[in-house]
């Protein structure tokens, strides 16, 4: 199996047998084909490509065909998306929680006439009855955003929150799809898990990053990742919020790194 295709969602997961996966992650374009306000001079990532013109319904049927019973659908979405494509799951899918992704600070947006988007949903569908790996998380997760000078493409997730699905919902030899693969974050987690991977994405130019990004940075290997058969616990760490004072959201929650310091400080 060739691990890494350039196609398109749907065309990759009709390359895939019916009912021989056991997780897929998928981040769709939502139609935004957005660059952060934040970015001022320089050249900014490259946008989603053909953002407006995906359509929902055809992949989930196609996602819910691969998928073996007891497998699992991480599908990223946002609020005002939402409606649209909770209307499109077909009946072999059940929509079990939306997960709310509290990325630690905001940026992206109308800087002076919105407020700041700080959260994104993550849909959890499955196929039949699915048995969570891992401790019972709350449907709140706290992962910092990538900082944008360290990002790949504007929508790039963190290892770690892709990770956390990994661990959730397969086992290790389990096969993994990422249909929207981008910069190939999925690919680091599901290797790292000591999973296998199967990554498409319909642009050129991101199946050739991911390829270099995977080539690049080496696998960890299982006796460097103690929680691969244990999740990983959430930190409990109190920090002063009065000594963050004057520094920039985005340098914040490269400091905030799996908590949130968004909350007020009681007292």
């Amino acid at each position: 199996m060739t691990h890494i295709r350039c196609t398109s969602a749907v065309h990759l997961l009709e390359s895939v047998e019916d009912s021989s996966v056991q997780l897929v992650i998928a981040d769709p374009p939502y139609g935004i084909s957005y660059q952060s306000n934040h970015r001022k001079g320089g050249k900014s990532p490259p946008v989603p490509f053909d953002d407006h013109n995906f359509q929902i319904g055809p992949f989930l049927i196609e996602a819910a065909r691969v998928l073996r019973t007891g497998g699992a659908l991480y599908l990223f979405t946002r609020w005002d998306v939402y409606p649209v494509w909770y209307s499109s799951i077909p009946i072999e899918l059940k929509l079990r929680n939306v997960i709310v992704w509290l990325k630690n600070n905001w940026s992206a947006g109308d800087l002076t006439g919105n407020y700041g988007g700080q959260w994104e949903a993550i849909l959890f569908l499955t196929k039949g009855r699915h048995k969570l790996r891992c401790s019972r998380w709350s449907n709140v997760w706290a992962f910092s955003r990538v900082h944008y000078s360290q990002a790949l493409v504007p929508t790039q997730k963190p290892v770690d929150l892709i990770e956390r699905m990994i661990l959730s919902s397969s086992d290790e030899g389990d096969l993994v799809i990422d249909p929207f693969c981008g910069s190939g974050t999925t690919g680091l987690a599901a290797r790292a898990c000591g999973r296998r991977y199967l990554l498409g994405d319909i642009s050129q130019q991101m199946i050739d990053l991911t390829t270099k990004r995977l080539n690049n940075e080496a696998p960890c290997l299982p006796d460097h990742r103690p929680y691969l058969s244990e999740c990983p616990k959430e930190p409990s760490i109190d920090i002063d919020l009065s000594a963050l004072d004057g520094v920039h959201p985005e340098d914040i929650a490269d400091i905030a790194h799996h908590f949130s310091l968004l909350r007020e400080k009681p007292g």
